[in-house]
């Protein structure tokens, strides 16, 4: 069940992508909504049936809509890049490290699904939305989603540091990795 809403997540890349590039931010708010509900529905419906949840096609999903969604805020929200530059090139490295590391330890890009993770999506979603609906952006729905979302980059990264394998369906935090020792 969880799968085909992750591949209707896919498939609406292209739309966004045609929306962003005619810069047509409403609908483009409209159809980044859509893509978020299918992502909140998949993670329902994977506890409800684990058999047909496919994680790493999720986190592939995920990472793909993540990358999109910060090229079309070059394009419609410039001011967001070149007022705050050192924030987003700290959050790109962040990020860039987990990502890297994860490939070169396991070969793959890991798809956890961290607490924080998902609350720094869900703070991004809220951002997003708001710069593509208002014309504008806030500063504050800003520093917030990058700071959960590079607290949770480094919550990930630790956990591959620190683990030689980690079970993507089960590891939510680094809470219980650090109480146990």
């Amino acid at each position: 069940m969880p799968n085909p809403l992750t591949a209707l997540r896919l498939l609406l890349l292209p739309a966004l992508w045609a929306l962003a590039l005619a810069r047509q931010p409403v609908w483009l708010a409209a159809g980044l909504a859509a893509a978020v509900l299918t992502d909140v529905l998949d993670g329902r419906l994977a506890k409800r049936w684990p058999r047909f949840a496919d994680g790493r096609f999720d986190a592939l999903a995920d990472k793909l809509l993540t990358f999109s969604v910060a090229l079309w805020l070059v394009r419609l929200r410039p001011e967001i890049f070149s007022e705050h530059p050192w924030l987003l090139l700290a959050t790109t490295l962040v990020y860039a490290a987990d990502l890297i590391f994860g490939w070169i330890k396991f070969k793959r890009v890991p798809g956890l699904h961290l607490h924080l993770g998902k609350l720094g999506g869900a703070l991004q979603a809220i951002f997003v939305l708001q710069a593509l609906l208002s014309g504008g952006y806030s500063p504050v729905l800003l520093y917030l989603a990058l700071g959960v979302f590079i607290v949770a980059s480094a919550e990930e990264l630790a956990i591959l540091v620190t683990h030689n394998e980690v079970d993507e369906e089960k590891v939510r935090s680094i809470l219980p990795y650090l109480l146990a020792r």
